[in-house]
C-alpha cells in the first residue's frame, strides 16, 4: 500500500520535478556512489603498510563520507577482516558487498562485485566448504557474463574456483578442464596486454590454485601440467623482475614442491626426489611454511623418521611464531607431527605429542569460542548500524515526503483523484492477494497429497516418513516403491522454495517412480533423473537425492548419494553414526554425469535415518544451528525405538529447539528398520 501511494505521488509530484530533485538529492541510499581515486589511493597506502585495523576504520568513514561506495567499503572491510583471521566477519562484509552491487551494472560496481565474489568464493573453498562456494561462483559468473564483463582477474579466478567445485563433485573432466583452459587463456592476454607484476602475480595465484586444487583430489597427472604452467610463468617473470628475489625464491620452491608431490603420485619416485632436493636448495624451504611443506611431503613419499625429523626441527620455529595453538594449528602442525612419530615408531615421542595435543586442545577451543563470540558481536554491531542507517534514511525520505505534500497542496484535486484511483487499485490487489493465498494452500493440499501416507506392509519392515514445508508449498520429497522383493526408496531437496521448487519436486517423483518401476539401481536411476532434469533448465534448479534400493530377501542396501546430507545409520548396540559415501554432485547441474553407487548389508534391527538439511541446520533465535551431532545423540539415546517414534522425536526436539523461529528450510525424514529371517 505505502509503495502504491509513492508511485502516484511520483505522479503529481512530476510536476514540480527540478523541486524534488532538490528535495530528495539528500535522501541517497549510497547505491549510486562511485570510489574516488583519492580514496583508492589511501586504501592502497594502508594495505602496501598491512596496517588492517586502519584500514577498517578508513573504509568505513570513507564510505558515510560519500567518498567510497558502499560496495567497495563493504569488500575492504571484509578484507581487513580476513588478514585479521576474522574469518566469520570477513563472510558477512564480502555477502553485503554482493548484496549492494547485485543490481548494479556499471563497470565499477561490476569490478567490486566481482571482486567480492572471487574472494568470498576463495574462502569457501580454502575451508573445503564446496557447497557454499557453488552457490556463489554459478551466479556470480553468470552475472558477469550477462553484463560482458570478463576480462577482470577476479573473473578468471572464478572459474578457476568453478573448476575446482566441480573437480571435488567428480564433474566430467572436459568440463573442469574447459574452465581452467579458459582461465589459462584469460590470464595470459592479460600478460600480452599489460606484462606488469601484478598481471603475473595474479596468474601465479590463479595456477597455483589450479595446480594445488588438481593434487589435493589426487589427480596427479593434472596436477602436474598445470605445475609445469606454473613454472614456466615463473621462469618468463624471473627474466622480466630479477631483481624480485624473495618472491621468485618462494614461488620457485612452491613450483619443486609441487613438482614432488605429483611426481611421487604417480610414481616417479627418483624424479621427485630431485624435484625436493632442489625444493630444499630455496630459502623459503627454512620459513615454517617451506618446512611443513617439507614434513608433509616426506610423509606422503613415505620417509616418516625424516617427517619426524623435520618436525623436530620445527618446534622451535614454531614456539617463536606462535602465541598460543588455535584449532586449526593443531590440525596442520601437531597432528602431523604425531603421525610421523607414530609411523615411524618413535612411540614415546608420539605419545609425547599427543599428550601436548591434549594441552593445547582445551585451550584452542575455548580461544575459537572466544572468537566466534567476538565475530558475532562485531556483526551484531554492523547490523544494527546498517538498522540505524536506513532507519536516519527512512527519517529523510518521509521529511521530503512532508515537505513535497506541503508543496502539491496546490494539487489537491489532482491527489484526490488519484487517491480514489489507488483505493480501487489497492482493492484489486487485496482481491488478487486472496486469488493468490486460495491458489496456494490448494497448490499446498496438492503437494502433500502426492506424498504417500500408507507404508508398506511388509513382515520385518517399520517405516514411516514426514515432510513440513517452510512454506505453503515446498521442494523437498520422499517417496517409496515396492517391486516383488525389492523396495525402493528416497529423499531429496530441491534448490529454491515456493511454487517452483514443488513443481520440479513433483517432476523429480515421476522420475523417480517411472525408473524405479523399470528395476534400475540407483546409481543408474541417478545418472538418468539428471539427463533428464538437465535439458531446458533455464533456472538453473538442482535437487540433492538420497536414493535407496532395499532386496528384502538377501537384506542388501544399494544406495546413491547424489550431493544429499549423509543419513545416520544405527547398529543392534543402539549407536548411530553418519554413513561414509561417495561424493556424487546435485542432480541438474550439469550433463554427461555418471553417478557411482554403493551397497552395505542391512542386518538384524538395523536402522536408517535420512533426511533434508531442513533438521540439521534449523535455527533458532540467536542463530544457532540445530547441528549434526545432536541428531546422533538424539538417536543413540532412543535405543532403536520405532520409526514413527524416532520421527516424531526429532520433529519435537526441532520445534524445541527453534523457540519460536520461523523455519528456515522445508524439514523432510524418513527412517527404516528392517528384520528378516528366512524360513528354516
Amino acid at each position: 500500500m505505502v509503495r502504491l501511494v509513492r508511485e502516484r505521488y511520483n505522479i503529481v509530484a512530476s510536476v514540480l520535478v527540478m523541486l524534488l530533485v532538490a528535495l530528495l538529492s539528500g535522501c541517497d541510499s549510497g547505491g549510486g556512489k562511485t570510489t574516488s581515486p583519492e580514496a583508492l589511493q589511501m586504501i592502497t597506502e594502508v594495505n602496501q603498510q598491512k596496517d588492517f585495523n586502519r584500514m577498517l576504520s578508513l573504509a568505513d568513514s570513507l564510505e558515510k563520507a560519500g567518498a567510497m561506495s558502499e560496495g567497495d567499503s563493504y569488500f575492504w572491510q571484509g578484507f581487513a577482516n580476513y588478514r585479521l583471521r576474522q574469518r566469520r566477519t570477513a563472510e558477512f562484509y564480502w555477502k553485503e558487498s554482493l548484496n549492494a552491487t547485485a543490481n548494479l551494472t556499471d563497470r565499477a560496481s561490476l569490478d567490486t562485485y566481482a571482486r567480492s565474489a572471487s574472494y568470498l568464493t576463495g574462502l569457501y573453498v580454502r575451508y573445503l566448504n564446496f557447497t557454499s562456494a557453488m552457490k556463489i561462483v554459478k551466479p556470480a559468473l553468470e552475472h558477469l557474463d550477462r553484463n560482458h564483463f570478463t576480462s577482470s582477474s577476479d573473473y578468471t579466478n572464478l572459474l578457476i574456483f568453478a573448476g575446482c567445485c566441480e573437480a571435488h563433485y567428480n564433474v566430467n573432466d572436459s568440463v573442469v578442464s574447459a574452465h581452467f583452459e579458459r582461465a589459462y587463456h584469460l590470464h595470459m592476454d592479460h600478460i600480452r596486454a599489460n606484462p606488469s607484476k601484478e598481471t603475473y602475480r595474479d596468474a601465479v595465484v590463479g595456477f597455483i590454485n589450479i595446480a594445488y586444487g588438481w593434487l589435493s583430489e589426487k589427480r596427479y597427472a593434472q596436477g602436474l601440467v598445470w605445475t609445469e604452467h606454473f613454472g614456466t610463468l615463473i621462469e618468463d617473470y624471473k627474466q622480466r623482475f630479477d631483481d624480485d628475489e624473495a618472491y621468485i625464491d618462494k614461488q620457485w620452491a612452491r613450483y619443486k614442491i609441487f613438482s614432488a608431490f605429483g611426481l611421487e603420485g604417480i610414481g616417479k619416485m627418483d624424479e621427485a626426489a630431485e624435484a625436493f632436493a632442489a625444493y630444499q636448495q630455496t630459502r623459503f624451504a627454512d620459513t615454517l611454511e617451506g618446512q611443513l611443506d617439507a614434513a608433509d611431503y616426506l610423509a606422503m613419499s613415505g620417509h616418516w623418521k625424516e617427517a619426524a625429523d623435520k618436525f623436530l626441527n620445527l618446534d622451535k620455529v614454531f614456539s617463536s611464531e606462535q602465541v598460543s595453538f588455535s584449532l586449526e594449528d593443531i590440525q596442520r602442525y601437531l597432528l602431523k607431527k604425531y603421525e610421523a612419530n607414530a609411523m615411524s615408531g618413535r612411540r614415546d615421542s608420539a605419545l609425547a605429542v599427543a599428550a601436548q595435543i591434549c594441552e593445547r586442545l582445551d585451550s584452542a577451543i575455548i580461544k575459537s569460542q572466544w572468537d566466534d563470540g567476538e565475530e558475532k558481536e562485531t556483526i551484531h554491531q554492523k547490523e544494527e548500524q546498517i538498522l540505524q542507517q536506513q532507519g536516519r534514511l527512512m527519517r529523510a525520505r518521509v521529511l521530503a515526503l512532508i515537505v513535497t505534500v506541503i508543496v502539491l497542496t496546490l494539487f489537491f484535486i489532482i491527489f484526490t483523484i488519484i487517491r480514489h484511483r489507488s483505493a480501487q487499485r489497492l482493492a484489486e490487489m487485496r482481491a488478487a492477494k486472496e486469488r493468490m493465498e486460495s491458489e496456494l494452500r490448494i497448490a499446498s493440499d496438492i503437494q502433500m497429497s502426492m506424498l504417500p501416507r500408507a507404508f508398506p506392509e511388509v513382515e520385518g519392515l517399520d517405516m514411516y516418513a514426514s515432510m513440513d514445508p517452510a512454506r505453503e508449498v515446498g521442494g523437498d520429497l520422499y517417496s517409496f516403491l515396492q517391486k516383488e522383493d525389492e523396495l525402493y526408496f528416497c529423499i531429496g531437496d530441491v534448490s529454491g522454495k515456493g511454487v517452483p521448487a514443488s513443481l520440479f519436486m513433483a517432476q523429480v517423483t515421476r522420475l523417480f517412480h517411472g525408473m524405479a518401476s523399470y528395476g534400475m539401481g540407483p546409481a543408474e536411476i541417478a545418472t538418468r533423473m539428471n539427463a533428464e532434469l538437465v535439458e531446458d533448465n533455464e533456472q538453473s534448479m538442482f535437487v540433492t537425492m538420497f536414493i535407496c534400493r532395499l532386496n528384502l530377501k538377501l537384506n542388501l542396501l544399494e544406495y546413491c548419494n547424489a550431493g544429499h546430507n549423509p543419513p545416520a545409520l544405527g547398529n543392534v548396540d543402539g549407536q548411530f553414526s553418519f554413513l561414509d559415501m561417495l561424493p556424487n554432485a546435485p542432480i541438474g547441474l550439469w550433463p554427461g554425469l555418471q553417478y557411482k553407487g554403493e551397497s552395505i548389508e542391512f542386518f538384524k534391527d538395523r536402522m536408517l535415518l535420512i533426511y533434508t538439511d531442513g533438521l540439521n541446520e534449523a535455527e533458532n533465535p540467536q542463530q544457532d544451528q540445530f547441528g549434526e551431532q545432536r541428531i546422533i545423540d538424539i538417536l543413540s539415546s532412543m535405543n532403536l525405538s520405532k520409526a514413527q517414534d524416532i520421527v516424531e522425536k526429532l520433529r519435537s526436539e526441532v520445534n524445541n529447539f527453534r523457540n519460536g523461529a520461523e523455519p528456515n528450510d522445508d524439514l523432510t525424514m524418513l527412517c527404516l528398520k528392517y528384520h528378516y529371517e528366512p524360513e528354516a
